[in-house]
């Protein structure tokens, strides 16, 4: 159970840091004031956006290197 909200924890947090990165400026104060995860659950994103599947993709590629036994 720990696992699981953990892997949804990191989904989460990639894509709001890949919405941080494409609303706010690198050097704007709201891109230091807010993380990933209080912009992603403030904003609500529609999942299917181009934003969210950079996102996915990102996450995918930390993923795929781990082996399982299953």
């Amino acid at each position: 159970m720990v696992a699981l909200i953990l892997i949804a924890y990191a989904i989460i947090l990639v894509s709001g840091e890949a919405l941080r990165s494409q609303l706010f400026p690198d050097g704007s104060r709201k891109n230091k004031l807010f993380s990933g995860l209080f912009i992603f659950l403030k904003l609500k994103p529609d999942l299917a956006s181009p934003i969210l599947s950079q996102a996915r993709m990102a996450f995918s590629q930390l993923i795929i290197p781990v082996r399982t036994n299953i």
